[in-house]
């Protein structure tokens, strides 16, 4: 997915500030279901949440206000009760950031929950054109 970098993204020097690369993760994630035709919702009325639980990410460009980025989401693995979620972030041919989100499969109590068969299918799903 692409994004266009906001000024209220960055730092006093006019760089991407660390913690907005998180934010590019999730709009990568809500991109990626979208694109196999679900949403969040999808998962929230069928009583189950998706909270992250760990995050690394790697910095090794500086991006800035008003650049074009591109987010590349996969979804590279998939558990019982829980789905990691891998990113490269790039402006054209360069990769500026990359990184790894693990969520967790929780019911509306919060208590883990083995993600349901029919919500499983959705992570084997090919890509959609949108």
């Amino acid at each position: 997915m692409q994004l266009l970098v906001r000024f209220c993204e960055t730092d006093l020097m006019g760089i991407v500030h660390h913690a907005s690369y998180l934010t590019y993760f999730e709009a990568g994630r809500v991109d990626w279901l979208h694109r196999r035709g679900v949403s969040y919702d999808d998962f929230v009325k069928a009583g189950i949440h998706l909270p992250v639980v760990e995050a690394r990410v790697r910095y090794r460009k500086a991006a800035r206000f008003d650049e074009q980025l591109v987010v590349e989401t996969t979804c590279h693995e998939i558990k019982r009760a829980t789905l990691r979620f891998t990113y490269r972030i790039l402006r054209d041919s360069d990769l500026i950031c990359e990184g790894e989100t693990l969520l967790a499969t929780v019911s509306h109590e919060l208590g883990l929950r083995r993600l349901p068969d029919a919500l499983r299918e959705v992570f084997m799903r090919p890509e959609t054109p949108r």
